[in-house]
């Protein structure tokens, strides 16, 4: 409740911060837009981790709700792309999604972008050579879902904990990438709160393959 209400506190104050950044931008000389641009992508580096903890904070409160609809997988993950295509294609990646067109599920459309999101983002973000490949496959009443990079992997040392608040790899490297340390936890619950299972595979220099498995319906 404290990190939620504090959060929520937070989101106020920091859209001021940068919405008076942007308007500076319009009067300072070009010096001044360098620690501008400094001091803006550190504003939205805590806008983002305020919006994560807000959601980390909905997902693990005990009375949360999962509303539940009806969605066709394959639409739905095409849809989530359309923000992606340019991000990987600024770094030469291949970008490539196989499901059936009749895979649907009951769930919460909203955490299970979070869920998707992430994972795609990270896969993106850790790849510099290769392709991210989404895979959605029906088995019997659950739905197996698939997000495996050609990346820089994950050490065996570290893949206990990846899904741990705040616990990331390289620090230096999530920072500079604009990560909040809060996008694996939030999958996790995720997949917790559709009563699925999740596991990691990884190969440092090969890549990382995330596996889940949701039921179909509840």
């Amino acid at each position: 409740d404290i990190v939620a209400n504090v959060s929520h506190e937070l989101r106020t104050p920091l859209s001021a911060i940068k919405g008076y950044i942007e308007t500076l931008e319009e009067y300072v000389q070009e010096e001044g837009k360098r620690f501008l641009k400094i001091v803006q992508k550190h504003t939205e580096r805590i806008i983002n981790i305020v919006q994560d903890l807000l959601v980390l904070a909905e997902l693990e409160h005990e009375s949360k709700v999962v509303d539940r609809k009806d969605i066709a997988l394959k639409q739905f993950v095409e849809n989530l792309l359309t923000f992606f295509r340019h991000k990987a294609l600024e770094k030469g990646l291949q970008l490539e999604l196989q499901a059936d067109d009749n895979i649907r599920m009951k769930g919460d459309p909203f955490t299970l972008e979070q869920m998707f999101f992430n994972l795609i983002d990270n896969a993106i973000k850790y790849t510099e050579r290769g392709k991210v490949t989404i895979s959605i496959k029906k088995e019997k009443d659950r739905v197996h879902i698939s997000v495996a990079d050609t990346g820089i992997g994950i050490p065996a040392k570290h893949l206990p904990r990846i899904f741990e608040r705040f616990y990331v790899v390289d620090k230096s490297r999530s920072r500079r990438m604009g990560g909040t340390g809060l996008g694996l936890s939030i999958v996790k619950h995720v997949v917790l709160h559709h009563n699925g299972t999740l596991d990691v595979k990884s190969q440092p220099g090969k890549g990382t393959q995330f596996q889940i498995q949701l039921p179909l319906s509840p």
